[in-house]
C-alpha cells in the first residue's frame, strides 16, 4: 500500500511539474483580484532557474528558490521511500507543516508583499 501511495504522489509531482513547463498557467487569484498571489512568478520563476537564471527567478518569486530545493529533495525521497516500500517522508512533511506552519505562512506573507510591491 505503501508502494502504491508513494507512486501516487511522485506521478502526481512529477506530472504537474511537466505540465507547469509545457503549459503557460494564468493565476486565477490575479485575475478576480487584480493583486499577485504569494505563488505569482513561480512558473515563471522555474523557467528561469531551468535557464540557470537565479536572479530573475528571485525576482518572478522571492520563494521559488526554497521551493525548488524542497521539491528535488521530495521527489529523491518519494522515490527512495517508492523503492524501499516506506511512507516515512509524508509522515516527515506533515510533522513538519504541523510543527512550522506558522513560519510558513509568515513567508507567504512575505512573499505576497514582495509580489505586490516590486
Amino acid at each position: 500500500m505503501n508502494r502504491l501511495k508513494n507512486g501516487i504522489i511522485l506521478m502526481i509531482l512529477i506530472s504537474f511539474l511537466c505540465f507547469v513547463i509545457v503549459m503557460p498557467v494564468s493565476c486565477l487569484f490575479k485575475t478576480l483580484t487584480g493583486i499577485s498571489c504569494p505563488a505569482c512568478g513561480m512558473t515563471r520563476a522555474f523557467l528561469a532557474m531551468l535557464r540557470f537564471d537565479f536572479l530573475s527567478a528571485i525576482y518572478y518569486n522571492i520563494l521559488s528558490i526554497p521551493l525548488a530545493i524542497f521539491l528535488a529533495y521530495a521527489i529523491i525521497r518519494l522515490i527512495i521511500d517508492f523503492i524501499q516500500n516506506h511512507s516515512t517522508f509524508l509522515e516527515g512533511v506533515l510533522k513538519f507543516l504541523q510543527k512550522y506552519y506558522l513560519i510558513i505562512l509568515l513567508l507567504l506573507g512575505i512573499s505576497f508583499l514582495f509580489n505586490n510591491l516590486k
